[in-house]
């Protein structure tokens, strides 16, 4: 106990240094837990009620005034919401993706069955529709799957690419990437838009990369996507290359949709990446921002005006709005004196 109440009065000291009007919002330490169970994803569908994905445990659960372990059934490793009091949950099986719907205060298993199957992203855009993409074993090996529910049962959709990330600003305006990094460059910043014919490739900018001497060591990479509206979405990320074993950020990549195109934002600071980007509930953006060789900061988008917020020496993992609010969470991880906490962060 000694140790958490060190790390954690280290880090409000860290924190309580940023400068900040009397009253005005700020980011905050709300939990702080062992290195057991690290802290992935969060979401929210409203005030007193959030989630935080944790490895190999149950979800936290906020009920509006404290964070609690839910109970029951297999740990889940990914959750997605639909609105308020509608989510879905996927949890490890061998023989089926083990989906489950929240609807109307219940659990209801919704399996998805593919033996060998593994949801790596997932998108509800409405308490009847949910999008899932992962990973299904064959006699060729692994190959990228793309499922759809739609009320009644689950089907296996095409799709011209892997996809990694969905977004939505409604279920007639949903979004997904296709990024998979150093390991397939040929692809690795596309962005895909559902249409009435089914998921097909939307023309993205032209990003030049650094010119080195072996192919396939510089790519552009898009770790995250949002939808504001059908004429607001942004896909985040950097551009990196590899020196022999070394990973080495050279500038941030924003796109932007404007209802027509996607276009490159001039916003590009070095050494940077945009690792996960959420609505901050009042038109702006809030982005998680990886950094060579230094802590993860918080980049604040309002307008055309860029901020970061130092938030201790951590590495964020997770960031979602309460929808109808400016309150945000993040999930992180902190490493002090040798020891791993995990850490839950609120803006309010």
């Amino acid at each position: 106990m000694r140790r958490i109440a060190i790390v954690a009065l280290a880090l409000f000291s860290l924190m309580a240094a940023v400068p900040a009007a009397a009253h005005e919002a700020s980011w905050r330490v709300s939990r702080t837990d062992g290195s057991l169970g690290g802290y992935k994803d969060v979401g929210a569908t409203g005030g007193d009620d959030a989630w935080v994905v944790r490895t190999g445990q149950p979800l936290l659960r906020w009920n509006g005034s404290a964070w609690r372990n839910t109970a029951g059934g297999a740990p889940p490793y990914l959750v997605t919401s639909a609105g308020r009091g509608e989510a879905w949950q996927f949890a490890e099986s061998l023989d089926r993706v083990d989906a489950r719907q929240l609807t109307g205060g219940r659990w209801h298993a919704r399996p998805i069955e593919a033996a060998g199957a593994h949801a790596t992203a997932a998108l509800a855009t409405s308490p009847v529709e949910c999008w899932v993409a992962g990973l299904r074993s064959g006699a060729r090996g692994m190959r990228d799957v793309v499922w759809h529910w739609t009320g009644r049962r689950w089907s296996e959709v095409s799709s011209p690419l892997p996809i990694t990330d969905f977004a939505a600003s409604s279920p007639k305006d949903v979004w997904a990437l296709s990024s998979l990094g150093a390991a397939s460059p040929a692809h690795a910043a596309s962005i895909l838009r559902l249409t009435d014919s089914g998921w097909r490739r939307s023309p993205a900018p032209s990003i030049s990369l650094p010119s080195r001497s072996r192919i396939g060591d510089a790519y552009a990479e898009l770790h995250d996507i949002v939808a504001l509206g059908p004429d607001e979405a942004y896909a985040v990320g950097g551009i990196s290359f590899i020196i022999g074993e070394e990973r080495v950020m050279r500038e941030a990549l924003v796109l932007r949709w404007n209802g027509t195109l996607w276009e490159r934002l001039p916003h590009r600071p070095a050494g940077t990446s945009y690792s996960r980007v959420a609505p901050d509930g009042a038109g702006g953006l809030w982005l998680a921002t990886r950094r060579q060789d230094l802590p993860d900061v918080l980049t604040h988008r309002e307008g055309r005006r860029w901020t970061r917020t130092p938030v201790g020496k951590v590495t964020l993992n997770g960031l979602a709005n309460v929808p109808g609010t400016r309150t945000m969470w993040a999930t992180a991880e902190t490493r002090e004196a040798g020891v791993t906490r995990q850490l839950i962060l609120s803006y309010r």
